[in-house]
């Protein structure tokens, strides 16, 4: 079964989004049509179109005042490229310079200077490659139309989906499939939840720090620090880097303050909205976080990058409950 998800990984994105969009609107769907005083009393077809509604018009404000001011600052980017261009060119130059200018051996010479040139390809390569899997996804409409369909069923219909599997296996083994069917459904629901949490709260606080700090391109830098906030472990300093790069072009001053908010932003992260936002949630030790992301990275692409973690945690409940049923 997992060497056909494998075989099939690039057909499951749709079947990914709609799932992460039905832990989404659930709760206000169970909300509306709950029994009163505590719910709406709707019929539930009638709460999952008013959780959609409400949804689409939460995308249609974030278009309005988010995505326009992104789209025009990623204008400005793609307008002054050769320009930022020349100046890294400057710097890679002036980091040359430098390293030529100091006694070493020559072994670390070398090393030094492969380092430079290998970090600087890295980061052009990445992002090309993160250019081309955004515009391969936009390319893909066809997701606009199977996604929210998958996802109205599994608003409608999961509980008959999970009895209707459950029903299937032989009845010595429904009960360990039952336990493990809500053990995993309480782990990405609450991976997920807990996420946009922390993705949001990192994104703004970041934005809005480069952006009172002066640095360019402010709203990218939230988007990018809340995208990566969904690699576990790795992905602050993943949104460090371009931080660093844009303001290191106006000063090294600049840089310095932009390096100090970030600090303060994974600190706080670290200490405080992590562990009450996520706890223990995923309950794995960081370093098998971190080789897992690895792995699945390998494996997936960058998407094995995101969805890394919830998938080792699964793998673990499947393991423990098998192990001793």
């Amino acid at each position: 079964f997992l060497t056909f998800l494998y075989l099939v990984r690039g057909a499951l994105f749709p079947i990914i989004l709609a799932v992460l969009l039905y832990y989404i609107l659930n709760p206000l769907a169970g909300l509306l049509s709950g029994p009163r005083p505590k719910g709406a009393g709707l019929n539930r077809d009638l709460a999952i179109v008013v959780s959609f509604v409400v949804f689409i018009l939460l995308l249609a404000l974030v278009v309005e005042f988010i995505l326009a001011p992104i789209a025009h600052q990623f204008s400005q980017l793609a307008a002054n490229a050769p320009l930022y261009a020349a100046q890294l060119k400057a710097l890679y130059h002036s980091l040359q310079g430098w390293q030529a200018g100091r006694q070493m051996p020559k072994e670390l010479n070398y090393f030094i200077s492969v380092l430079i040139q290998n970090t600087t390809n890295y980061f052009g390569n990445a992002a090309q490659q993160s250019a081309n899997s955004l515009l391969g996804m936009l390319s893909r409409f066809v997701y606009l139309v199977i996604t929210p369909i998958i996802a109205y069923f599994l608003l409608r219909e999961a509980k008959y989906m999970a009895k209707g599997v459950i029903d299937l296996l032989p009845r010595d083994h429904r009960d360990v499939t039952v336990r493990i069917i809500k053990k995993i459904d309480e782990v990405i629901r609450n991976y997920v939840i807990g996420q946009a949490i922390l993705c949001s709260a990192v994104g703004v606080m970041c934005g809005l720090g480069c952006f009172l700090l002066g640095v360019r391109f402010a709203f990218i830098l939230g988007i990018t620090a809340a995208i990566a906030q969904l690699i576990p472990n790795i992905g602050p300093l993943i949104a460090t880097l371009p931080a660093l790069a844009i303001a290191s072009l106006v000063s090294p001053l600049l840089a310095v303050y932009v390096l100090i908010l970030y600090l303060i932003v994974n600190a706080l992260l670290i200490a405080v909205l992590g562990p009450k936002v996520l706890g223990g949630v995923l309950n794995l030790h960081p370093v098998t976080v971190v080789i897992s992301i690895v792995v699945f990275g390998e494996l997936m692409g960058v998407w094995g990058f995101f969805f890394a973690a919830p998938i080792v945690a699964i793998i673990k409940i499947l393991y423990l409950e098998l192990r001793n049923p």
